[in-house]
């Protein structure tokens, strides 16, 4: 069973990208972008929408993941 996906964009603003680096031939590019400056033009509509910006909150360390549930409990109580 294939799970079929939906394309999805993401809008970018130009103030909120930093180029970090640039190939040789100009065909890639590495740049920083500024979570918070994405967040002001992506608005979340969908759950799908959401579930991605609660990624990004997660991988841009603004949300905790515990993997043990008494550590998840005492965090918690704390």
């Amino acid at each position: 069973m294939s799970a079929q996906t939906t394309p999805a964009t993401i809008s970018f603003p130009l103030s909120g990208l930093k180029p970090l680096y640039r190939s040789s031939r100009g065909k890639k590019l590495v740049v920083e972008v500024d979570v918070g400056s994405m967040k002001k033009v992506n608005d979340p509509s969908t759950i799908d929408d959401m579930v991605a910006e609660a990624r990004l909150e997660y991988y841009a360390g603004k949300t905790k993941g515990f993997k043990n549930t008494n550590k998840l409990i005492d965090y918690l109580e704390s």
